[in-house]
């Protein structure tokens, strides 16, 4: 590198006395044809310096530039595709565990209902029984009620029967042959 600057500042200072002279001349030294070789050869050196520096110092920095934005390309792409793969991994998980939970409530669902059902005929039984024995235990009482009733209608027809036989008869009857008249006549209404 050194060296390519040490031959520009040579070549400047071996070209300065030749533009002094330059200087003297009319004209735009672009347009002057004679003046075209020393331009060629300068601009022949100066392109062979810009590639010499562009191919050491430039381009080798362009290109590890290059390879880095590629390398992290590809490095980012590797990436993606396994964070999509884990994500793909993370649904298909959270799919089961959402179909197990379902499962699970299905079956503690239909465990409830069953206990719901089970506890709901029990109850019902019991019910039923209970029902059942207050039915048994009204028949009873309607069943007393109505055998003191029937008791108390042959006492009563017991009376009349006697009433009745003195006050149309004129007779006095005995209990035995009222009660024993009394009872035919229930037994045939009865």
């Amino acid at each position: 590198m050194r060296q390519i600057f040490l031959g520009l500042a040579l070549a400047t200072a071996a070209v300065s006395p030749a533009l002094a002279e330059g200087a003297e001349k009319k004209g735009l030294p672009q347009l002057r044809f004679e003046d075209f070789p020393p331009q060629i050869f300068w601009l022949v050196i100066s392109f062979v310096v810009l590639l010499v520096l562009l191919s050491t110092l430039v381009l080798p920095k362009l290109q590890g530039t290059i390879e880095g934005r590629k390398a992290k390309l590809e490095g980012d792409l590797a990436t993606a595709v396994s964070l999509k793969d884990e994500a793909a991994a993370a649904i298909a998980a959270y799919e089961k565990a959402l179909a197990a939970a379902r499962q699970r409530a299905n079956a503690i669902a239909a465990e409830a209902k069953a206990q719901i059902e089970a506890a709901a005929a029990a109850r019902k039984a019991e019910l039923e029984a209970k029902l059942a024995e207050e039915a048994k235990a009204a028949e009873v009482r309607i069943n007393a009620t109505k055998a003191a009733a029937l008791a108390e209608v042959r006492s009563i027809a017991l009376e009349a029967a006697r009433a009745i036989a003195t006050k149309v008869a004129g007779i006095e009857v005995d209990d035995a042959s009222a009660a024993s008249a009394v009872d035919a006549a229930l037994g045939r209404n009865g």
